[in-house]
């Protein structure tokens, strides 16, 4: 993989970072700070999205074989 690939992959897992921060942040917040108006439910989807999504796509990146990368992706970026 090339340097300006790995380089965008560290971006995008950086940016990744801390959106699940900020979220798990949020549902924090909601779930402590507030009370009868819905917060459980709120804070419940709140941490569905960070388990179903956010982690998920983590653990995808953070898996994913830097030695291969599609052909798709190098030509998309000018490089194939």
């Amino acid at each position: 993989m090339s340097v300006n690939a790995q380089s965008e992959i560290n971006n995008i897992k950086n940016e990744l970072r801390s959106i699940i921060s900020e979220l798990e942040s949020i549902e924090r917040g909601v779930r402590n700070d507030f009370t009868g108006i819905g917060s459980d439910i709120c804070a419940t989807r709140l941490r569905g999205v960070l388990e179903n999504k956010l982690y998920k796509a983590r653990n995808a990146l953070n898996n994913m074989d830097s030695t291969t990368v599609r052909k798709e992706f190098l030509a998309a970026r000018g490089g194939g």
